[in-house]
Formats: C-alpha cells, structure tokens, sequence
C-alpha cells in the first residue's frame, strides 16, 4: 500500500510540474506577445506620424506657399530668364503665429511665444507655445525664381522665392484649426505613458 502511495504521489508531483512549466510557458508566450503588440502600436503612431507629414519644395509668394509644380517658362516672355511655374490653386497659407499655436493644414514657421489660459487654476496663467519653422529657405543669386500661376504658360498671379517646406497632411489632422498641437509635441509623452502602463504587467509576467 506505501509503495502505491508513493507512486501516486510522485505522479501527482509530475503533473503539478508539468502545469507549472506549461503555466510559465504560457506566461512567456503571453509576455511576448504583449511586448510585440506595445511595439506594434508604437511603430504605427511613427508610421502614422510619418505618412501625415507633407514635404517637398515649393514658391512662397507672400503669406502663402504654392506647392504643385508646373513645370518651367520664360519670365514674361524673356527667353534669358527661365523661372519655376507653381500652381497657383495648390497654395498652402504660412502660419507666421501672430498669437496663434499650431495651425494644422498650414505651414507654420514662428518663434516660440506665450498665450495667456484662462483655466490655468486659481487665476489664468501664460503658457508657452514651442516654436516650429516648417519653412527652409536657401539662398539664391537669381533675381526670379518662380512664379505662380493657374497653368505653366498663362500669366502669373505672382512671383516669389523657392522654399522647402513641411507640414501637416489636413486630411489627417485630428481636429480643426487653428489650435491643435502636432504629434511630434506628445510623441514623447505617448512614449512614458506607455512605459509606465506596460511596465507593472511585465513585471508581474517576469516575477
């Protein structure tokens, strides 16, 4: 009868292992597929972030940045002056800040500066809007450099200066304008959250 008992025993003790080494198993498994779904999410916000950013050159005639490229012409007619054709229906309007933060579907190019919040507790208070210049511009020794215009060969609306610029994707901003913050101000702060939410769930999966 001991003899039974104790192969009893020691086959309960086997399956009570086995589970154990199948629950870790699985803990593994688990904490790995969670690990690779945080990394997922992140890497869809930086491609998200990615695919919403327009870049490219563009002929910035004054408050405004034309972007669709025409081709070339001659500058009124004067075959010894070659000029840049922009479109002047594809302009993009320059958010030079004036008070105003981000603007999405703009192209924003200004100093940091503050704006006064009237739901800062107890009294209001200032807060401060990082800078963003969005616009690269480049020296030149041409006198022209582009006109804008609504087809290559009619006569321009204006003329101006090649720029390159960046700017938010409108058919992909997250809420009207003027007053939306791009990505690129939280991202860091997406980043912690993350961490700290993932961090006692990985912790408990190690332990």
């Amino acid at each position: 009868m001991s003899s039974f008992l104790s192969i009893s025993q020691q086959l309960v003790l086997m399956i009570k292992l086995s589970y154990q080494r199948l629950n870790h198993f699985y803990q593994y498994i688990s904490l790995k597929h969670q690990l690779i779904g945080l990394s997922t999410v992140m890497l869809s916000i930086i491609t998200l972030k990615c695919d919403a950013q327009i870049k490219g050159n563009g002929c910035d005639f004054g408050g405004r940045i034309a972007i669709q490229y025409l081709g070339k012409a001659t500058y009124y007619g004067n075959v010894s002056d070659v000029v840049e054709v922009y479109s002047t229906s594809s302009a993009v309007p320059i958010n030079k800040g004036n008070g105003r933060s981000y603007d999405c579907g703009a192209i924003n190019d200004y100093d940091e500066f503050q704006v006064w919040n009237s739901s800062i507790k107890p009294y209001g208070g200032f807060i401060t809007v990082p800078a963003s210049h969005d616009i690269r511009r480049n020296p030149s020794s041409r006198q022209h450099e582009c006109v804008v215009a609504s087809s290559r060969y009619a006569t321009p609306d204006g003329e101006g200066t090649i720029v390159g610029y960046t700017y938010r994707d409108p058919n992909k901003c997250t809420s009207t304008r003027p007053d939306n913050l791009p990505l690129d101000d939280h991202f860091s702060f997406l980043v912690v959250i993350t961490g700290v939410i993932s961090l006692p769930v990985i912790r408990k999966k190690l332990i």
